[in-house]
């Protein structure tokens, strides 16, 4: 299997709130894995980077680390891929789910069948999504949930328990069952006394209130609680099960998390297996990744899969959500998904073949969907070397766009031109520059000056980073390889 990596930009209609964070927008990675002249897609969002080491950097970080296994493995295989690249990408489980998703998607398109066909599962029936209502000012939140009635329930987003009015506002208007998520903010003395007026509100489920280190206030709650408490953060792999069991009496499972597919298919086993109610959600993601939790729904007690329907910009079309939440999977093999490369969402992608005219693969950097600055890769000895396979040049970058390129996005086409060429086996790229904002880009992507001037003492060497300067020499050499990866 060959990788892709594309880097994209989700935004929401409104601005995603709730008790842990603001989210004004998500960045993240497009993984494209191709075999047989087809692709499978998965997504893995920058999010909680501290927690999941999911910052852009550490992302394609793990990508290019599993580069090299992925090229030797089987396109009708993923359980196997998964085995393979588990153990490389233990420290970065959305990369490890973006790449298993996408092999699942991969293996079922070769097949020419949908997802959840070749996972073995029934045909599905009729499938219901929540709808989330992200913390706000009461009026706002109301609006949002006037503005999809309908639904067969609201996830609630609520600071802590003595929000309750604004469970009161929203009753209102609907006799749906509500979800309440505390996302890890709430009181455990405050929550056990609010447990019966929740209930009268039509509080059916409430999902991690406590931090997910407060085992033991977990365990309370469970003992007292009329509501069937269920367990997000402090859900994380198959390690987690146990613990859940006793202190939660559901799970709210999600790919990314997890791993992929092939972990929250394990996990939902031995979550019935011990008694536990069972969820599929989502992080904040596109079409991409919602469409393979989608295939899953038939197998779990709630799907939480709306982050589509709060999103303004999108990375593809797939599942479709109707007005009340319905859902319907694409008649197509695989998730459905099919991006669109040329929107909005898309910040790094490939340059279309021949579209420039250049002598290698490209890379453009868009803005809203316009292209901006764009680089070519070409297979290249650094000067003065022997040739070698596993050498690319970067040209750029440049384009018409150029001049208006910022900082933050000559650093996400570098960025990803060392990704695209690790892909196809190159340990070293370099570039000669001596434009000040490439060379600024190209030392925060990794790169580092070569001095190739003939009788230098550092001559072959990669000198430290004292001797890079804005104003150096324009014909020096910047050099990323492997081994010094940011």
């Amino acid at each position: 299997m060959r990788l892709r990596v594309h880097e994209i930009r989700l935004t929401d209609h409104d601005v995603w709130r709730s008790a842990r964070e603001v989210i004004p927008e998500q960045r993240g990675v497009l993984v494209e894995l191709t075999a047989g002249g087809r692709s499978g897609f998965g997504e893995a969002s920058a999010f909680m980077t501290d927690r999941y080491n999911s910052s852009l950097d550490a992302l394609h970080t793990a990508l290019r680390l599993a580069a090299g296994t992925l090229r030797e493995l089987p396109a009708d295989d993923p359980e196997g891929a998964w085995s393979e690249l588990a153990p490389l990408l233990a420290d970065s489980p959305f990369a490890l789910a973006a790449l298993d998703v996408a092999a699942h998607d991969l293996a079922a398109r070769l097949a020419g069948v949908p997802l959840w066909q070749r996972l073995g599962a029934a045909e599905p029936g009729p499938l219901h999504s929540s709808y989330s209502i992200g913390l706000d000012e009461p009026a706002v939140m109301v609006r949002k949930l006037l503005e999809r009635p309908g639904w067969p329930a609201y996830k609630v987003k609520l600071a802590g328990p003595g929000d309750l009015h604004i469970l009161e506002a929203l009753r209102e208007h609907t006799d749906a069952p509500f979800f309440v998520d505390g996302n890890c903010g709430w009181e455990p003395a405050a929550t056990a006394t609010a447990l019966d007026a929740m209930a009268e509100l039509g509080v059916t489920l409430l999902e991690q209130p406590f931090p997910r280190e407060s085992w033991a206030a977990a365990r309370a709650l469970k003992e007292i609680s009329p509501i069937p408490v269920y367990a997000d953060e402090s859900i994380t792999g198959p390690q987690d099960l146990e613990a859940c069991a006793e202190a939660f009496h559901g799970v709210n499972l999600k790919l990314m998390k997890a791993g992929g597919i092939t972990p929250v298919l394990r996990m939902l086993g031995a979550a019935r297996a011990a008694g536990l109610g069972t969820m599929l959600g989502c992080m904040p993601e596109s079409s991409a990744g919602v469409s393979a939790t989608a295939h899953l729904g038939p197998l779990v007690d709630h799907l939480d899969a709306d982050s589509i329907a709060l999103l303004a910009v999108d990375t593809g079309v797939g599942v479709l959500l109707d007005d009340e939440g319905g859902i319907t999977l694409p008649a197509a093999p695989g998730t459905g998904f099919e991006p669109l490369f040329r929107g909005p969402a898309f910040t790094i992608r490939p340059t279309p073949d021949g579209q420039v005219g250049w002598d290698g693969a490209g890379l453009s950097a868009h803005r809203d969907g316009t292209a901006l600055a764009s680089v070519r890769l070409r297979p290249r000895p650094l000067p003065g070397r022997v040739p070698s396979d596993t050498v690319r040049q970067l040209d750029g970058p440049d384009g018409p766009g150029a001049e208006a390129a910022g900082p933050e996005e000559l650093v996400a086409l570098v960025r990803g031109a060392i990704t695209s060429a690790v892909a196809e086996g190159a340990d070293t790229v370099w570039l000669r520059t001596g434009h000040t904002g490439v060379r600024q880009a190209c030392r925060a992507a990794g790169f580092r000056p070569l001095d190739d001037t003939p009788g230098r003492s550092g001559h072959g060497d990669i000198p430290g980073d004292d001797t890079l300067t804005d104003d150096g020499d324009p014909s020096s050499l910047m050099v990323w390889k492997a081994n010094r990866s940011a």
